[in-house]
């Protein structure tokens, strides 16, 4: 009886403590002109672009209202009203906030008055120059006058401005969000926004938290329970040594039986997955890894590329060398493929001598970039027997999540006739669905 009102108490000091933990333990940081330092502040505009739009920030209350002319004579003119968060080479550490909070109204001559917020991230791998250009901008985009306030983002939500990207080339590991050495939170003018007075109000910003994370949380919670139930067991075991032995037994034999009926389990699913030749996923892999993707994140795949590719000749290949030859051939190139992709894209043998990639938030014209260079890289390659090895890909985008699966099947249909187009203008080639036959998309 003593037992089972411990175990009640454990368990509702549980569900209070992960309840208080979501809503009690909450950290906010504020932002505005009563906790700022006024000289953290200011205005930048287009000027030292070449523009001609003058901007101006001054403190209204507890927040601050930039005032912005926009003129002629930079190809993207804008404002912006930007607020340093930390030293320049320090910054703010964001990764320990979920969200971003902020009170803003915006106002210009456009119907729709859309303000771009960024958060700059500095790392001494691009930005050791100094330059604030050179700080990598994650960026999200919305229109104030459509949304109650105050708004608020999901820090997850700021994904790497693209434009940076491709004026800042990057090493792999550095593509993805920075959000651990943050210098800069900019409010700025949309890109396309029109010659005239535009104006931005920020009352205030905040970033939420919690104190503790969810997961240390329940770690400790998992902790607090284990040595709760070990206190248990030490005492029954004090009781009935005998009985607690015989059950313990039982446990680890139970334990280890379900250990190797799981590894077994594992050997069988990993076989029917896999391709046995190459190592990579198979078709019915593919479609269960993509069903799996598409059931955690399937909003943030889209658009998703699909390429399809096929080794030229590869009928010659075993017909002149043997099969033995083109198992090698079969094995180099899919390896090839998994070594020049991203960790992120799906894989697979999708039969033969036939390969497809899908590759999440990736635009037809991305894809079609890696499919040339993986085109090239193949060309390189040193193949068994001297051989030349060639391949043609096919290029097709599934752009709307609400399509679903079939959305996904569509795409990589295009994509497999796109790919037979390639072969049928004369292989080694990339073609776009979509553009087949344009020559801008099919390069030999």
């Amino acid at each position: 009886m003593i037992l089972r009102r411990l175990l009640l108490l454990l368990l509702l000091s549980t569900l209070l403590a992960l309840y208080a933990n979501e809503h009690w333990m909450q950290r906010v940081l504020r932002i505005d002109a009563n906790s700022q330092r006024a000289d953290w502040v200011e205005a930048v505009n287009d000027r030292e672009d070449g523009g001609n739009s003058v901007g101006r920030v001054e403190r209204q209350g507890s927040g601050w209202v930039l005032d912005c002319d926009i003129q002629p004579g930079y190809e993207w003119p804008f404002c912006a009203l930007q607020i340093q968060l930390g030293e320049k080479e320090q910054g703010l550490d964001l990764t320990q906030f979920n969200s971003l909070r902020l009170w803003l109204r915006a106002s210009g001559p456009e119907p729709k008055q859309y303000v771009r917020v960024f958060l700059r991230h500095f790392d001494p791998a691009y930005a050791g120059s100094g330059k604030e250009a050179d700080l990598k901008p994650h960026e999200v985009v919305y229109d104030p006058a459509a949304q109650a306030q105050p708004v608020e983002f999901r820090l997850e939500q700021f994904m790497v401005a693209s434009w940076w990207v491709q004026e800042h080339p990057l090493p792999v590991h550095l593509l993805g969000p920075q959000l651990d050495r943050t210098v800069y939170l900019t409010l700025t003018t949309s890109g396309t926004a029109q010659p005239g007075p535009h104006r931005i109000e920020l009352d205030a910003v905040e970033l939420v938290g919690v104190w503790v994370a969810p997961a240390q949380f329940r770690l400790a919670i998992i902790a607090v329970w284990l040595f709760s139930m070990g206190g248990f067991l030490f005492w029954d075991w004090r009781r009935s040594r005998r009985k607690l032995d015989q059950a313990l037994r039982g446990k680890r034999e139970l334990k280890h039986a379900n250990a190797r009926l799981k590894a077994i389990s594992g050997e069988y699913e990993a076989k029917a997955h896999h391709d046995a030749l190459t190592g990579v996923s198979n078709r019915l892999g593919l479609k269960h890894d993509l069903r799996l993707l598409m059931r955690a994140q399937e909003e943030q795949m889209f658009p998703l590329a699909v390429v399809f590719t096929d080794i030229d000749h590869f009928k010659a290949i075993n017909d002149s060398l043997g099969h033995d030859a083109g198992d090698e051939v079969l094995k180099q190139f899919a390896q090839c493929l998994k070594t020049h992709i991203q960790r992120e894209d799906l894989l697979a043998r999708w039969g033969g001598e036939e390969f497809v990639l899908l590759m999440p938030l990736t635009t037809d014209e991305e894809a079609f970039e890696v499919a040339e260079r993986l085109r090239k890289v193949l060309s390189e390659q040193s193949w068994p027997g001297g051989l030349k090895v060639s391949a043609s890909f096919g290029v097709a985008l599934a752009q709307r999540h609400s399509e679903g699966e079939a959305g996904v099947d569509a795409a990589m249909r295009a994509a497999d006739q796109a790919m037979y187009q390639a072969k049928r203008e004369g292989r080694d080639r990339v073609v776009r669905a979509g553009a087949v036959g344009d020559e801008a998309n099919a390069l030999a």
